[in-house]
């Protein structure tokens, strides 16, 4: 209710409105002639007014006017008789009846409701899309978990992705309960079962076309595709195709079927027709990144498959194959880099590559941990992205030199737990305990980041270890204050043979 009264609060002074003070009831004051649109919110959801449209709307305890129509506006607080001949707003009215409620105060909600009756008798099409939409609304509330204030269960949270799927089927599908769906899809992180059940929601309401005929010829389709008849397949969504080329699941049911086929090039053209109608289709945004993929173009691959992941997160498989293709590039860049750090190292030479791109600023050092039997160094790292679309981690590697010469490297692929996704502004910080059976002389690496569709390393320049000696070294006790805003990565103990 606090929500409420502060969005419509703020709705309020942007026409000339005001709010009850103290204990009073909110009291909300339209002025009589003012034009234009505000806006405002409830909870999570944002709402517009339309201010030319709706009534003077009395204070508490105010009489209403005592014309013959239900719903004649009452007077203003400027005693003017309100706005006439203008049709209150269903919508906003509806709003304004959720606050009264909330709010307790009874009279005006017995108002605002004779003023709702009165319009939806006026402009029943109006009425009808106020009320789906209001219903839609509710059970995107619900289907998130968030219920006037009380905890909405998983069975609720079920019923409401049903009803939404009903809501977003055709004929007759609002485009706000698919919406509403793939809002669920993409932020109810919390519970896995609701997530899975908006997905599928998704796919049973994409399948029925609103034409039974072509819903006839979609499953004429459908048979000849399990049993691998493949021409026949493509032939009856092709059918299909002809007779409403708006029906998004026609060209992604025959994209399909020619990936099947392994025409992978007609399949990619049926892709983007489907992407035209549809550009959430996360089943052909995913569909399209593996025909890349069947065609030897990894990169491009990616490029899709992380759009999918964008707009179903959730998707355990694509995330499984774009963290594999991600693994497979970083891997291509680091293994003639760590060869030719790892060479620098073994002769004594400043390294070649020496800058990073001013997008990231990045930094490290390392310490000596005293140890009585081995040598411990506790290294730390910190990546800034500076400017620019914002970087993602992709690999890291180091290069690290004996005292008495050899050289051994160390690299991994940063996802899962040693995963990072910088905006501008933000910074990553790690840290991690490396012991051997023998000392330091040196150290040298890089982290690999991606920015768009680009892999670039930000250096770390080489650091001289062999000067630290192990008295001057810290006590692991000392770690925790060290390691603060740090993410700690663990203790890596290895022997190197030569």
């Amino acid at each position: 209710a606090a929500g409420a009264a502060v969005g419509f609060a703020a709705v309020g002074a942007a026409v000339g409105g005001a709010v009850g003070r103290r204990a009073r009831r909110v009291r909300m004051l339209w002025p009589c002639g003012v034009t234009g649109r505000a806006a405002g919110g409830l909870g999570r959801f944002t709402f517009r007014v339309s201010c030319a449209a709706l009534p003077c709307i009395p204070e508490v305890g105010a009489e209403p006017s005592t014309g013959s129509s239900a719903s004649a506006s009452p007077g203003c607080e400027d005693g003017s008789a309100g706005v006439r001949g203008l049709a209150p707003d269903p919508e906003s009215l509806r709003w304004n009846l959720e606050l009264a409620v909330r709010q307790e105060d009874f009279e005006m909600a017995s108002w605002l409701q004779a003023q709702i009756r009165s319009s939806d008798l006026e402009r029943p099409a109006i009425a009808l899309r106020g009320l789906l939409s209001e219903r839609v609304r509710r059970c995107v509330d619900r289907g998130l978990g968030v219920g006037d204030g009380a905890l909405v269960v998983r069975a609720q949270r079920l019923d409401a992705v049903r009803e939404l799927q009903v809501l977003a089927t055709p004929p007759g599908a609002a485009a706000s309960a698919e919406d509403g769906l793939h809002l669920i899809l993409r932020d109810g992180v919390d519970d896995e079962e609701v997530v899975e059940a908006a997905e599928a929601a998704l796919w049973s309401c994409w399948l029925p076309s609103g034409d039974e005929i072509i819903d006839l010829c979609m499953r004429k389709g459908l048979k000849f595709m399990g049993v691998g008849d493949l021409p026949n397949a493509t032939q009856a969504f092709s059918e299909v195709i002809a007779q409403d080329p708006t029906y998004a699941e026609g060209w992604n049911k025959r994209a399909t079927a020619l990936f099947l086929a392994e025409k992978f090039d007609e399949s990619i053209e049926d892709c983007a027709r489907v992407l035209e109608l549809k550009p959430r289709h996360f089943g052909c945004l995913s569909g399209l990144g593996i025909c890349h993929l069947r065609k030897g173009d990894e990169r491009t691959a990616a490029r899709w498959l992380r759009k999918a992941l964008e707009v179903n997160p959730r998707s355990g498989d694509t995330k499984r194959i774009v963290a594999d293709l991600e693994a497979r590039s970083a891997f291509e860049v680091l293994r003639p880099r760590i060869k030719e750090v790892l060479a620098e190292l073994r002769t004594g030479r400043p390294p070649r590559v020496t800058a990073t791109a001013e997008q990231v600023r990045v930094v490290w050092d390392a310490c000596r941990v005293k140890d009585l039997d081995k040598f411990t160094y506790y290294f730390r790292i910190a990546v800034e992205c500076l400017r620019g679309p914002g970087v993602t981690g992709v690999a890291r590697y180091y290069a690290m030199k004996h005292a008495g010469g050899s050289v051994f490297p160390l690299s991994r692929i940063t996802q899962g737990f040693a995963g990072f996704e910088l905006s501008p502004g933000d910074s990553y910080r790690y840290s991690f305990m490396l012991t051997l059976d023998e000392e330091l002389d040196s150290a040298q690496g890089g982290l690999l980041l991606r920015s768009g569709e680009d892999i670039f390393e930000a250096v770390l320049e080489r650091l001289t270890l062999s000067g630290i000696q192990a008295d001057s070294g810290i006590r692991e006790a000392d770690l925790a204050r060290l390691n603060k805003g740090y993410q700690f990565m663990g203790r890596l103990e290895i022997q190197v043979e030569d």
